[in-house]
């Protein structure tokens, strides 16, 4: 799929860099200087570009086929459509995903309040959403640099024992995770169950004592 967006940083000693999409909701995509379709000057940050979008053995982001645009043929910037336009701040709404958020956490800590769980397992809680955010940043760096990832699997671990909202705020401010698939898929599927597993921790079903 061929694409167009402007390089945003660039390392010029190492020969790659990232593009950010016109299309802001996108992901930033990786370039490597060999991925010109022809030779031609140094890229500098600025230049708009136009390239082909793949997916690479570390699941990034990558630009192939890429060519200098002339400014007559670069497409306008897209907004995302959670970019707040000042004009209409006082029409903006919270999003599903932070309603959720929001009501999870109060929810936790009115449980912990009244008792049906203890101060400890929430202060667990709390160093698990530290724990994943971190991991985000963490795999998000290692993304772009080429270096080990975090697994997949951890992340969705971290998910599912409460850290999810972290996770999510990870993905909306590093911009990372937002696109791929299944990985969403799977990620929601985590909310589900974590939060099915609180509500058995405080169900008369639960023997357990906390």
């Amino acid at each position: 799929m061929r694409d167009q967006g402007r390089l945003i940083e660039w390392f010029d000693d190492k020969g790659y860099g990232f593009i950010q999409p016109n299309d802001l909701s996108k992901d930033h995509v990786f370039l490597h200087i060999k991925n010109f379709s022809k030779p031609g000057p140094r890229p500098i940050v600025g230049c708009a570009l136009e390239y082909t979008v793949v997916v690479d053995a570390q699941s990034r982001y990558k630009a192939l086929d890429v060519v200098y645009l002339k400014a007559n043929q670069a497409q306008k910037t897209k907004q995302s459509k959670s970019v707040i336009k000042p004009k209409n701040k006082s029409k903006q709404y919270l999003q599903p995903m932070q309603v959720l958020c929001i009501a999870y956490i109060l929810g936790i800590v009115g449980l912990s309040f009244f008792g049906f769980l203890s101060g400890m397992l929430v202060l667990l809680l709390c160093l698990i959403n530290a724990m994943t955010y971190w991991c985000y940043a963490q795999d998000k760096e290692a993304a772009q640099l080429g270096n080990q990832r975090v697994p997949e699997q951890a992340l969705h671990t971290l998910a599912f024992l409460g850290g999810w909202p972290a996770a999510w705020l990870a993905q909306q401010r590093l911009r990372h995770k937002t696109q791929k698939q299944p990985f969403k898929h799977i990620f929601y599927c985590t909310i589900f169950f974590n939060i099915l597993l609180v509500i058995w921790l405080v169900s008369p079903l639960n023997h357990l004592v906390f």
